[in-house]
């Protein structure tokens, strides 16, 4: 789905000879030649004076869709007040209908023009993962859904319900959950085999077909085939019965009677054909629309997923196109079927995308009457649902933020807030964090980690100086900035934070500190304190108001970034002196060692013809490893004992 499909040409509508004229409204329409516009499948890419992108559309006919808006046929609003803004319009031409509409989706996110439609909710739903062509497979929860040869369930819209469910299936069906190093190193069962919950193919207290039978039964559970699942259980038990195998048939009684009563007593809505489908519906409501999908999978609702965009009078139509096919391609899993609210004619388009990226057949169909309207119109009711809940929660955040304005005496409202910590053990291995909130929310993919880079020894002051110049040197150049930077410190930290922006002539920018609550001899703690310039004395408000617990959280998810951050950078630096110190151990050898045996003990322990069956790694190089690994126990040994 990410693929970028052949360009047959590549054309520019040129405006005249002379540049400068390029950057006029005027002399775009002045000197626009529509014979240069070629009468085939495409793209088209609207730009501003500036050059910037405004607007990508596709056209299975590229001169048609281009003549209605240069003659103004296309009586939208939006379409009018694009093109009294556009001065270059850049066309890319394309074999076939299906290739535009993916160019168009790749174009959009390159680019990520402001008129476009555009997901911006990264938020990803877990799936259950079932590793089929493993000897011995496990059922693991997954964010990422790849082209592996797994077996992927869901998607689940909570990840507490998911976890809840696999907890569930580990007590009836007893997989294994250790990861493949420890199931290739253990000599004796774990924890899980003695409570009943593994049945042990680590030391081989389960063949191949046993574990196979018990990985078929899995699947029967999650993919919602009980009654078939039951069947073959009753069948399995009679058998046993019959061989006077009086011990298998009470552990199969036991698991169907396990779960019989762990599943049958989830409720959920149920859809006509035990498909894998999705259902999308959406809501109007002024300037706004809401997209709601909702996930079935064998007939079973497990959730949904909604969208919020502000489209004025684009076509439904093209904005779902459009959202369904970055929907897709960001990992969703695809279904057999999808149901719409409105006939297009991109449908069978994407439907062949959806279908070759799937590796099977995927229809979408606008359904008029019957069971699958009904699904329709109630995935519109919960997309008006979800709108009213977000536009209540987005009341709630703006009025959090004023209060936080008004406590902080800010000069607005602080919709985005930029917090910065520092994390270091004795000045080693350093480094900055920056954790973003928008609108009283984490946006993750504003984060940032710094290395720190030309400050030596521990110097807190120092370092947070060279983050914050780092930063807001960059934020000028890209006109980037916050309505509030907030430091994880109390005055010194804040002097830290007003002396650099003093510095970059950034003197209007809101600053503030947050110092810690601290354990007091009294067995309490104290207050959250905020510090803000030009205040001698700290704010300390009631310590249970949002605005505390909101500043609190910014402060914590940026310390939490921060150690994340220089735990990765210890571990690396762990591995880099631990085995890529040994001749001929570069980084990907230490990681394959790694992840084949475990640990650095584990490797320390394994034989060197057990080592040298690491792909990469020669039997020369095995008793290097091994001997380097010896020679740093006996050291280590020595110093404890003298």
């Amino acid at each position: 789905m990410e693929r970028v499909p052949e360009i047959a040409s590549q054309s520019r509508l040129d405006l005249a000879t002379d540049p400068a004229i390029r950057n006029s409204p005027e002399s775009f329409r002045e000197h626009f030649d529509l014979a240069q516009v070629p009468a085939a499948p495409g793209c088209y890419i609207m730009r501003d004076g500036g050059g910037a992108v405004m607007y990508v559309g596709k056209a299975r006919q590229l001169r048609s869709r281009i003549r209605s808006y240069i003659n103004e046929q296309d009586e939208r609003f939006r379409v009018k007040f694009l093109m009294k803004r556009v001065a270059r319009i850049d066309f890319l031409v394309t074999m076939t209908d299906k290739e535009a509409v993916l160019l168009e989706n790749s174009l959009i996110k390159e680019h990520k023009p402001r008129y476009n439609v555009q997901l911006k909710d990264d938020k990803t739903y877990v799936s259950l993962k079932l590793n089929v062509d493993h000897a011995y497979p496990r059922l693991t929860v997954t964010r990422k859904v790849r082209k592996d040869g797994a077996k992927y369930y869901g998607p689940y819209a909570s990840a507490n319900a998911v976890r809840e469910t696999l907890r569930h299936l580990q007590r009836v069906f007893p997989l294994r959950t250790c990861s493949d190093s420890v199931l290739n190193n253990r000599s004796r069962p774990c924890l899980y085999y003695q409570m009943g919950q593994c049945v042990a193919p680590c030391v081989g207290y389960s063949d191949e077909a046993a574990y196979g039978e018990l990985v078929e039964q899995v699947q029967l559970a999650v993919e919602g085939r009980s009654k078939e699942l039951k069947e073959r259980l009753r069948r399995q038990i009679q058998a046993h019965a019959e061989a006077l195998e009086f011990e298998k048939a009470a552990v199969l009684r036991d698991r169907l009677h396990a779960m019989e009563h762990t599943f049958e007593r989830q409720r959920t809505v149920s859809a006509a054909g035990g498909r894998q489908m999705d259902v999308f519906g959406i809501y109007h409501h002024g300037r706004y629309s809401e997209f709601q999908v909702l996930f079935f999978r064998d007939g079973k609702l497990l959730g949904g997923r909604s969208f919020t965009f502000r489209l004025n009078d684009m076509p439904a139509e093209e904005a779902l196109s459009s959202v369904m096919l970055q929907y897709y391609s960001e990992g969703a899993l695809i279904p057999d079927e999808i149901l719409v609210p409105f006939p297009s004619e991109d449908w069978d388009t994407l439907a062949d995308i959806l279908s070759e990226h799937r590796g099977g057949k995927t229809a979408i169909h606008h359904p008029q009457r019957g069971d699958k309207r009904a699904l329709v119109s109630m995935a519109a009711r919960n997309a008006q649902s979800s709108f009213e809940e977000k536009r209540l929660a987005a009341q709630a955040n703006q009025d959090l933020l004023e209060e936080v304005r008004k406590a902080l005496r800010l000069p607005r409202a602080p919709r985005r807030i930029e917090c910065f910590d520092i994390s270091t053990i004795q000045g080693s291995g350093a480094v900055g964090a920056m954790a973003v909130f928008e609108g009283g929310k984490p946006n993750k993919k504003l984060y940032r980690h710094y290395t720190i880079r030309d400050v030596e020894g521990q110097d807190d002051f120092g370092m947070m100086r060279e983050v914050l110049m780092r930063r807001y040197k960059r934020a000028i150049g890209e006109g980037d900035l916050p309505d509030l930077l907030l430091v994880d410190g109390g005055k010194g930290q804040l002097g830290v934070a007003e002396a650099v922006l003093a510095d970059l002539g950034l003197e209007d920018l809101p600053a503030a500190g947050i110092a810690k609550a601290r354990a007091q001899e009294s067995g309490g703690h104290s207050p959250e304190r905020f510090f803000v310039p030009g205040r001698m004395n700290p704010i300390v408000l009631k310590q249970h108001s949002p605005v505390v617990h909101l500043l609190a959280r910014i402060r914590d998810e940026a310390h939490r970034f921060a150690n994340t951050h220089h735990r990765k950078r210890r571990g690396k630096a762990t591995v880099s002196t631990r085995l890529t110190g040994i001749p001929g151990v570069g980084p990907l050898r230490a990681k394959r060692l790694l992840s084949t045996f475990g640990s650095v003990a584990n490797l320390r322990q394994a034989s060197v013809d057990a080592i040298a069956q690491v792909n990469g790694v020669s039997h020369a190089l095995a008793e290097k490893v091994k001997h380097h690994l010896a020679g740093a126990a006996d050291n280590a040994g020595a110093r404890k004992s003298g």
